[in-house]
């Protein structure tokens, strides 16, 4: 997983552009290689991929025809054969929301808030560009996990996009 998070970090630092946010360079900054999704023509996929510590990790691009909107991008991590880590208390923590939080904050991107979310929670980050009209953003979608002795949240999915503010 520490390889997917600096890569994930890495790409988040490379978006000052809406030139930036392209499927090829999603895939070349993950290291993956898109196919089209053969039921949702603007999209691309990757999915049932393995970090080096047995979890997976399926990655999609949504392309927009909107001026005013940049395309979707997630990046989702799972374990396949198991229940989704928002219904299983006791799920293993794929990343630390506070860490990855932190390592945002780093880069430029400013806290939002963090509202309820499919059984979990969703924080928003967001870094400026094109003198503040425009804005790119990286949302961690989040969960609670109870592993060990220790109640923490945890990421699930990392999400990019951006548009006007």
């Amino acid at each position: 997983m520490a390889e997917l998070q600096k890569r994930i970090l890495a790409y988040a630092d490379s978006l000052r552009s809406r030139a930036d946010i392209s499927p090829d360079k999603f895939g070349t900054a993950i290291g993956v290689s898109f196919v089209p999704d053969e039921k949702v023509s603007i999209r691309h996929i990757a999915k049932d991929l393995t970090t080096t510590d047995g979890y997976n990790y399926g990655v999609t691009s949504l392309s927009v025809e909107s001026a005013r909107e940049f395309p979707n991008q997630e990046v989702i991590f799972y374990q396949l054969g198991k229940q989704p880590v928002t219904d299983a208390p006791n799920g293993v923590c794929y990343w630390e929301a506070e860490s990855a939080g932190r390592a945002l904050e780093a880069l430029g991107y400013r806290t939002g808030a963090e509202v309820p979310f499919q059984r979990g929670g969703i924080r928003q980050y967001r870094r400026p560009i094109t003198g503040g009209n425009q804005g790119m953003d990286t949302s961690l979608l989040t969960y609670r996990s109870d592993e060990g002795d220790t109640a923490r949240t945890c990421v699930y999915a990392v999400q990019f996009g951006g548009g006007d503010r």
